[in-house]
């Protein structure tokens, strides 16, 4: 007879890939050997092994950012069920699918001083959408249509981000030797959520003031597709600010303006402030772009389907809680051509001057992400790490290709994670070519993440920016103060990354000028293995190189 703790593993997983669950990030532990087992034996389910519970869990951020649908992250009890709340952070703030299910103890060893043994109820508190613990399993005349709900309900509820399952378990937690539970059948339940339509009184609202208002723009943040958008936008005939992550910095979108950033750090910029703010996807990368629109105090509308009040400035003055593709496909086509035409043109002698700038400069992060461009076939995605990586490609970064695709950490912007969630994003969109654009510091923090690409398999590219240390504070009031700003922020690695390519199987290929880097960049993504390729400068070389860039562009709008 089947344990019933192998009957609710086998039943409870079977429902969760009749779901739509294709992909498990699992820990090595005891105490979820039922899960575990269940989860490698079911034949529609990939189950990743990863050792350490931290880069498992956001390479399943990966996974859900990159597919829209949920990954199941598994650990055993205690700590390694901590080790998760990073992750968990980082979905939650982002909206994307995960579903955590960590291994408890049963209700009597805890408590007592049992090994293993932590509080593990709503253990990452206020970050995840639904927690619930169903208890041990136990016979109950319908518990395969009990499991196979609490399954059902687990993928339904991650639509929106991470959800948590605590599932404790009695021993003997394996079945005997040669027994393989069966899962139980009941009828699936199917759980679906439809889109947030605007009413009329928005549409009518959003189109009477883009009428009235004669330079209205749009700015676009972070989205996973909204790509989707392009059409309506350019019908709608506006500029758009849109940064790589929107997936809208590309020709589709129409009125996508190239360099924004350093327009708005010009003179120029004073002369075309907005009398309309139309604000689509996350909050904006660009701090620059931020206080301007602030300055501006233009009516804003905000377009926040996910209802998260992403309005940090305090400048919406319209919250459209409703998704943005009916909402832009219902208004009239608001010719304002010659506006958009202005920043369109603007921002194209703001590229050549930056451009021009580069063949003279040391290498920095401007070379690094324009060497990328060039060299990023179509279709590929990009993972764009935090801190300057990402502030690099929303500044550097041209026009992009049809089907190229841009990824990042930041629901909360953190530096942790971000090779297994690169990672996961490789894996998820396989076999588009991928790359990781990372900094030195990003790349150390999560470097047992490296460890997955040979286990699995994984071919993917890492372009780490390495300027031995934390670059994005040499642009913050921090470095005027030399006596603390090396040892406490700066904080330089001192390592060789050679030896970390060497360690987890990576070819090395070291940069260190301009001339170098486009072919280095090329071979990496067209090798048949994972490589580093590691482009070296000083911090010193990337203020300045920034500064000359946004004066080039200045000079060049007068």
């Amino acid at each position: 007879m089947t344990d019933v703790a192998q009957s609710f593993a086998a039943t409870f997983v079977d429902e969760l890939a009749a779901q739509g669950v294709e992909f498990a990030c699992v820990s090595p532990g005891s105490r979820s050997a039922p899960i575990a087992m269940a989860l490698q034996r079911h034949p529609r389910i990939k189950v990743l092994v990863h050792i350490d519970e931290r880069c498992g869990s956001f390479f399943a951020v990966g996974l859900g950012k990159a597919t829209g649908r949920p990954a199941v992250v598994l650990s055993t009890s205690g700590t390694a069920a901590a080790e998760f709340h990073p992750a968990v952070v980082e979905a939650y703030h982002s909206g994307t699918p995960l579903i955590v299910l960590t291994a408890d103890r049963p209700p009597e060893l805890l408590d007592v001083g049992a090994n293993q043994a932590v509080d593990q109820r709503r253990l990452y508190g206020t970050a995840v959408r639904w927690f619930f613990d169903p208890g041990v399993p136990v016979e109950i005349s319908n518990a395969a249509r009990v499991w196979r709900r609490l399954a059902a309900r687990a993928v339904a509820e991650s639509a929106a981000g991470p959800v948590h399952l605590n599932l404790p378990f009695r021993e003997p937690l394996v079945p005997p030797p040669g027994q393989i539970p069966v899962a139980e059948e009941s009828p699936t339940q199917a759980a679906t959520a439809g889109r947030l339509l605007p009413n009329q009184a928005q549409v009518a609202s959003l189109a009477s003031a883009l009428q009235r208002s004669q330079r209205p723009l749009v700015v676009a943040g972070e989205m996973r597709d909204g790509e989707r958008l392009a059409p309506a936008l350019n019908r709608l005939g506006l500029p758009v600010l849109a940064e790589p992550t929107s997936q809208l910095r590309r020709p589709e979108t129409g009125g996508a303006v190239e360099s924004y950033e350093a327009l708005l750090r010009a003179g120029w910029s004073l002369q075309h402030g907005p009398d309309l703010v139309l604000r689509l996807g996350g909050t904006p990368t660009s701090r620059v772009l931020n206080r301007w629109l602030a300055a501006a105090a233009a009516p804003t509308f905000l377009v926040d389907p996910t209802q998260a009040w992403r309005d940090e400035d305090s400048v919406a003055t319209s919250v459209f809680a409703c998704e943005p593709l009916p909402l832009l496909e219902a208004l009239p086509t608001i010719d304002r051509s010659t506006w958009r035409e202005q920043w369109i043109g603007a921002g194209k002698r703001a590229s050549a001057a930056i451009a021009a700038t580069l063949v003279t400069t040391p290498v920095h992060e401007g070379h690094i992400v324009k060497a990328l461009a060039s060299r990023m076939p179509d279709p590929g995605q990009v993972f764009v790490g935090s801190s300057m990586p990402i502030r690099a490609a929303d500044g550097f970064w041209p026009l992009a290709r049809t089907q190229q695709r841009f990824y990042g950490n930041r629901g909360a912007s953190g530096i942790d994670g971000l090779v297994s969630s690169g990672l996961g994003v490789a894996t998820a969109r396989n076999p588009s070519p991928t790359v990781l654009l990372l900094g030195d510091l990003s790349l150390y923090h999560d470097m047992n993440g490296l460890w997955a690409l040979q286990r699995h398999g994984i071919k993917a590219t890492l372009v780490v920016c390495d300027n031995n240390g934390g670059g994005v504070f040499n642009f913050l009031p921090q470095s005027e103060h030399p006596d603390v700003f090396e040892e406490i922020f700066a904080t330089p690695l001192g390592l060789d990354l050679s030896q970390v390519a060497r360690l987890y199987g990576l070819v090395y290929s070291p940069v260190s000028d301009r001339s170098g880097l486009e072919p280095a960049i090329a071979d990496a993504i067209a090798a048949p293995t994972p490589t580093m390729v590691v482009v070296r400068f000083k911090r010193e070389d990337s203020v300045s190189g920034h500064r000359l860039c946004w004066e080039a562009a200045a000079s060049a709008l007068k």
